[in-house]
């Protein structure tokens, strides 16, 4: 599942954080979008002679609004991002705190202290991954294609219908990609886990270890289970980089695909230089 409706749900505050990132970004994309569009205009008249100092004008002043827009609205994003993790962490955190002072003394009867202490520390950190980045992301790339199929209809009908298509495609791969890392990071977590739980009951009976001569048998204990978490993180990163190379061949074989449908309507005739270089560009660039 891309969208935990529970962990969202839990946290509430964090939706209009994660909206002003996705439409910070929108934003910057359509300032993109317009400049590009001047500029291949620009270029288009002067590959028919027909430019004027208007339109030269014309590119600059769309050149230097872009640029502010996009620099404004990066900083929006960022902004949004560091909001959302940042109450994400402080909610999670202080309903963690709640439920260990329900619990009493007697939380130990249900969890370590070493994985509660991982949990509210690491656990919580790497929510703002998923908040300040993913969430915004997700969204975000449900919205472009879909602002890119309307700006190109009126450039090529067939290159925007080539480029729509391909977009079902990438969410297909990431679901093929998350059921395959599910099980994978599912074992991650259990061996980071059991390897906190090992250090942190072996560093409070390190004095009974020194006593009774069994600190060497602890530490080749501890050796080989990091060994084992070594092993395991080395096979999540190999996982990591795989998907992003499926993911990157997806997305970028459809823009391609986009790419190579304005090559071969711009050598029939059917669209211009500069109608043919927007294409291009703005399938690369979305």
């Amino acid at each position: 599942m891309m969208i935990d409706r529970r962990l969202v749900g839990t946290v509430p505050e964090s939706r209009r954080h994660v909206a002003a990132g996705v439409a910070c970004q929108w934003v910057a994309l359509l300032a993109n979008m317009a400049m590009i569009l001047a500029f291949c205009r620009l270029l288009e008249a002067l590959w028919l002679g027909r430019a004027t100092a208007g339109d030269l004008v014309a590119a600059a002043v769309a050149a230097a609004a872009s640029v502010v827009v996009r620099a404004a609205c990066t900083v929006g994003s960022a902004r949004a991002s560091h909001l959302s993790s940042r109450a994400v962490k402080a909610r999670l955190r202080h309903l963690i705190y709640e439920k260990l002072l329900r619990l009493g003394p007697g939380y130990r009867e249900r969890a370590m202290t070493s994985e509660v202490v991982q949990v509210a520390v690491e656990g919580v950190d790497q929510l703002e991954t998923y908040f300040g980045a993913y969430l915004p992301q997700l969204f975000y790339a449900l919205l472009a294609p879909l602002t890119l199929f309307v700006a190109l209809a009126f450039v090529s009908v067939p290159a925007a219908v080539v480029l729509l298509v391909c977009v079902p495609l990438i969410p297909v791969s990431i679901a093929a990609v998350q059921t395959w890392a599910k099980r994978l990071l599912g074992r991650y977590w259990g061996q980071y886990t059991e390897l906190g739980d090992t250090f942190l009951e072996n560093l409070q009976g390190l004095t009974t270890l020194k006593i009774y001569q069994a600190d060497d048998f602890k530490q080749a204990e501890m050796n080989e289970q990091a060994e084992k978490f070594r092993r395991i993180t080395m096979r999540v990163l190999t996982m990591q980089l795989n998907s992003i190379t499926i993911m990157d061949l997806v997305a970028y074989g459809g823009a391609a695909a986009g790419m190579g449908v304005a090559l071969w309507q711009l050598s029939e005739g059917a669209v211009g230089v500069g109608r043919c270089l927007a294409i291009v560009l703005l399938a690369a660039g979305a």
